[in-house]
């Protein structure tokens, strides 16, 4: 890897601590100071789209409230590729809430930010938020713990369903 690519690698991290400082603290300016302006979000809540830095925002004006007064931000498995002036990083979150029973804290997220080098500085252009769901019954899995890739036991649907006809 070049020190170039690198050095990006390295001022992507600095984003992703920065930005947990930011949430940790409840700072609304802070958690979306590196978005560009027109960026998308995907989340893992309601909408399924918000665009613009200053729609971001607003989503986390009504999400902070939910969470518990202290807490950190936590960031796993994160995986950084840069080419030129694009970036994307993909990894899990979650928060580590005190009390711990929280509800805030019980999954782990998937992450993928990807980013855009513009005027020399990296920005996020698009963020997409997802926890899986239970295809059998539409709820969302828990990631409990990432080291561990657990899921639904789609064995007992083939011995329960007979195979469909075909006309």
């Amino acid at each position: 890897m070049t020190s170039k690519r690198l050095s990006d690698e390295l001022e992507i991290r600095q984003l992703i601590q920065k930005w947990s400082q930011a949430l940790e603290a409840k700072d609304l300016d802070g958690l979306v100071a590196d978005y560009a302006d027109d960026a998308v979000l995907f989340d893992a809540i309601p909408p399924y789209k918000t665009v613009g830095k200053e729609a971001i925002r607003d989503v986390w004006a009504n999400c902070l409230p939910y969470f518990p007064d202290q807490f950190k931000s936590e960031h796993r498995d994160i995986v950084i590729h840069v080419n030129d002036d694009m970036a994307i990083m993909h990894g899990v979150h979650h928060i580590l809430p005190t009390p711990a029973d929280d509800p805030s804290g019980q999954t782990w997220m998937r992450v993928t930010v990807c980013y855009r080098r513009i005027n020399g500085q990296w920005k996020s252009v698009h963020d997409h938020i997802s926890i899986p769901f239970n295809p059998m019954n539409n709820q969302a899995w828990q990631i409990t713990d990432p080291d561990t890739l657990d899921m639904p036991d789609y064995g007992h649907l083939a011995e329960n369903e007979s195979d469909p006809v075909v006309s």
